[in-house]
């Protein structure tokens, strides 16, 4: 056999290379946008990734950003009564978190639920969830939205002044199945009417709707967290997502957007209700939340809490223009408000650009600031597990009968702290929090035969 005969021969060593890409069991790594152990769209992660799987694929700026939104609501929610924030006092300082916090989850949502239904390569003729699986992945998200309502209705029954965003959460994953297979362009399209014409349907629907007397329909319609316009929120975030977000490029530019979306929207607001001649701390519109932690001295229910007005007749508007307690009118004035959980377009587009710019900052220092924040990441893949017991908390302190603990930062720093102490061990030794493992199972479970489902 001569040299170039030789040369022509084809040898073992294009399979043996090709066999050591891949190993059975081992995903594609960071060309598919997640791990194994990556995170899904309630926040929860499969588990702990087995030892084939490269641990550093796991996007943990993400986790960390979930983390600093469900310890944000936390905070809203268990501190004390603050003023509305000032830059120029300190002590206000806490009324950051009122409902940027909960924007912030949502965002995140999104992010995880493109991660979550993302093809991996058709190249890999062994990956059970190929692009013409699209169907399997509308599925999970369905019936993960349908565990997400019901945990959020158990939790709504324990009667707390929070206002659980959970049933909006799920009839959000809903509405945007259809467009899990859809352009980026048309996501993007349809993100930016519903953030546009979602203020002014719940402005609406709260006048039509006033005498609801289900707390369900007040939290996914007009509550803290009305339907159409939070699920914009969740459309960002899917766009985000499909977004290459391991590269310092992408991250940066994302947080240029972030402080521009800020800038636009509560800069916008506060000219546009100037020009109006309307003060810029109306909170007329706020009764999704006028009464949360975010308002001085107005009670104890947090930033996503349920609003009344002067008649204690629930959620809804304080009439304005010419409406009356029972048939309130519609507050157009409060569709430029920038008070937290106001669910106006400038309020909202401001409140993500502030999610967008901390998303970035995340996945630019997650990795750098290493130990430093591994308890805030172990949070945030066990955020529906920490969201829910936050809760629960509140409900047992409110059970005791005695208020003095919604005066002070002791309960809330204790469920910060020990938020973190539980699932740092937990998220390391264990890995999925009980509630995201429950949710996993159950949207998994209409499984059919053949090869399981990837964990994500």
């Amino acid at each position: 056999m001569t040299a170039s005969t030789a040369r022509r021969t084809p040898g073992p060593l294009p399979s043996l290379r090709r066999s050591t890409r891949r190993s059975p069991g081992r995903s594609p790594g960071p060309a598919a946008g997640r791990s194994a152990d990556g995170p899904s769209a309630d926040g929860l992660s499969a588990g702990p990734a087995p030892a084939s799987i490269v641990r550093p694929s796991r996007l943990d700026g993400l986790d960390l950003a979930r983390g600093l939104a469900v310890l944000g609501m936390v905070v809203a929610h268990l501190g004390p009564p603050h003023p509305d924030f000032d830059w120029a006092r300190p002590d206000t300082w806490a009324a950051v978190v009122d409902g940027r916090s909960a924007v912030l989850f949502a965002l995140c949502a999104g992010v995880s639920l493109t991660l979550m239904t993302r093809p991996r390569p058709a190249s890999d003729p062994s990956d059970p969830s190929a692009p013409e699986d699209l169907v399997a992945h509308r599925r999970w998200v369905l019936v993960r939205a349908v565990a997400l309502f019901v945990l959020g209705s158990l939790l709504t029954v324990l009667d707390t002044p929070v206002q659980v965003i959970l049933p909006t959460y799920a009839v959000c994953f809903v509405a945007t199945i259809p467009l899990l297979g859809a352009r980026t362009r048309t996501v993007a399209g349809v993100a930016a009417a519903a953030l546009v014409t979602g203020p002014v349907c719940t402005a609406v629907g709260r006048s039509v709707l006033h005498d609801a007397s289900d707390p369900l329909v007040h939290g996914v319609l007009l509550g803290a967290y009305p339907g159409i316009t939070w699920w914009g929120v969740v459309l960002v975030g899917l766009v985000v997502g499909r977004l290459p977000l391991r590269r310092t490029r992408v991250h940066l530019l994302l947080l240029a957007t972030g402080i521009a979306a800020g800038v636009v929207g509560y800069g916008g607001g506060v000219l546009v209700r100037a020009a109006l001649g309307l003060p810029p701390g109306d909170t007329s519109v706020s009764g999704s939340a006028s009464t949360g932690s975010g308002t001085a001295g107005a009670g104890s229910a947090g930033a996503g809490s349920a609003g009344t007005s002067p008649a204690g007749a629930g959620p809804h508007l304080v009439p304005q223009g010419g409406g009356t307690v029972a048939h309130p009118g519609v507050d157009w004035a409060g569709l430029t408000s920038v008070q937290p959980h106001a669910g106006s377009t400038p309020e909202v587009v401001g409140a993500l650009g502030v999610a967008l710019a901390v998303l970035a900052l995340g996945l630019l220092t997650a990795r750098r600031a290493g130990v430093l924040l591994a308890p805030v990441r172990a949070v945030g893949a066990l955020a529906l597990s920490v969201y829910a017991a936050h809760i629960v908390v509140y409900a047992a302190l409110d059970a005791t009968g005695d208020g003095r603990w919604h005066s002070g930062w002791t309960a809330t720093l204790l469920v910060v702290v020990g938020a973190g102490l539980v699932a740092t061990p937990w998220r390391r030794w264990i890995g999925t929090g009980p509630l995201e493992r429950l949710v996993r199972r159950t949207s998994r479970s209409l499984d059919g035969p053949g090869p399981r489902s990837r964990p994500h």
